[in-house]
């Protein structure tokens, strides 16, 4: 399986350096899912396309996008690490705030960075963001799989000083962001900026960067 892996990361133009140290991620998850449920995405195949293609293609587009390479993100429900966690692995200047509310995962999260050896530049926090309001100090925030947008946003608006929020969206994305155009925090965010990509198994994906408005600007974030 590790080869397959290795042939995948190396197809798409990845250092050997950053192969590796991918493997090393992979085989701590592998291990990890025997004592709890980290993902379903267990196979060189699938977990490429289902996390690892996703977290190249986010570099993409944040790229693409204009934003700083290199400033903090926050991964909200981080779960297995991505995008957070395996974006820091395979990027040396990514540098990631992990929040995950299940206290084994955030175990995981913080023995994993810890044996990576990417504890200067990843902070695991267990907790749930809406109890979250001390200053965190990042651009922005990043979630996969957690929730819609309806019931991300109101958890979020209180704390840091993010700028951007980007999400993993599927297909129904315009239907979701539509009914969160009819609530009460339609306000809150504008649409900035999307990127679209194919797995090699042909299933469409699709990124979203939100901008947060406050007072019709965007909020600095303060350097911890």
């Amino acid at each position: 399986m590790s080869a397959e892996l290795r042939t995948l990361l190396l197809a798409q133009g990845l250092p050997g350096a950053s192969a590796e140290r991918v493997l090393e991620y992979h085989r701590r998850v592998l291990d990890e899912n025997r004592r709890q449920n980290l993902t379903r995405l267990t196979e060189a195949g699938p977990f490429f396309s289902g996390h690892v293609l996703d977290v190249l293609e986010l570099r993409r587009a944040r790229a693409s996008w204009g934003e700083t390479l290199g400033a903090r993100w926050l991964d909200l429900g981080s779960g297995a690490g991505v995008p957070g966690l395996l974006s820091a692995t395979l990027f040396e200047d990514e540098h990631w705030v992990l929040v995950e509310a299940e206290r084994r995962k955030a175990e995981f999260l913080e023995r994993a960075t810890a044996e990576l050896g990417l504890g200067a530049r990843v902070r695991v926090i267990h907790g749930r963001m809406e109890k979250l309001c001390e200053d965190l100090g990042v651009e922005g925030v990043a979630s996969k799989a957690v929730g819609p947008v309806g019931r991300l946003y109101p958890w979020l608006k209180e704390s840091s000083t993010w700028n951007f929020l980007v999400l993993f969206k599927g297909p129904r994305w315009a239907e979701e962001w539509v009914e969160f155009k009819k609530g009460p925090d339609a306000g809150g965010l504008e649409a900035s900026n999307e990127w679209r990509y194919s797995t090699p198994e042909g299933a469409s994906r699709l990124i979203i960067q939100l901008r947060r408005v406050s007072r019709g600007t965007s909020i600095r974030p303060k350097r911890s």
